[in-house]
């Protein structure tokens, strides 16, 4: 089985990676999805992250924002909101299925739980323990 960390470079995905390794040591793979437009703040946290994991992140291969915005014709807005799930979500989950058989562990706060229905279609097993983060 493997293991694969969705990371955002946020800070409950921060959180659940460390508190993971912390409480549940196994093989993880840490992963994340870059947009080709991360800022340098974000560059240098992902390295700090990977000092503290002891290992690299993986990069997971997907489009760019540029070229998302190039294919859909127009910038992301509230009306069109294409970014997230094209540059982030469906290379995730591409390459976690590739990966089968999978656990995938995604960090959302309990207050978004709502606001992020949909997220775990094709998903089988979820399981929703609170880790004491």
């Amino acid at each position: 089985m493997n293991h694969i960390v969705a990371i955002s470079g946020g800070k409950d995905s921060t959180a659940m990676a460390l508190r993971l390794q912390e409480i549940e040591p196994r093989l993880y793979e840490f992963c994340i999805t870059p947009t080709g437009r991360e800022l340098p703040v974000m560059t240098e946290h992902w390295k700090h992250l990977e000092c503290l994991l002891g290992q690299s992140l993986v990069r997971v291969p997907g489009p760019t924002l540029i070229e998302s915005i190039v294919r859909n014709k127009t910038l992301p807005n509230w009306h069109v909101r294409f970014c997230t799930r094209e540059v982030k979500i469906e290379p995730f989950q591409a390459y976690s299925a590739a990966k089968a058989p999978v656990i995938c562990y995604v960090g959302i706060r309990a207050d978004e739980v709502g606001e992020r229905e949909g997220t775990r279609d094709n998903i089988e097993g979820v399981n929703q323990e609170v880790m004491g983060v």
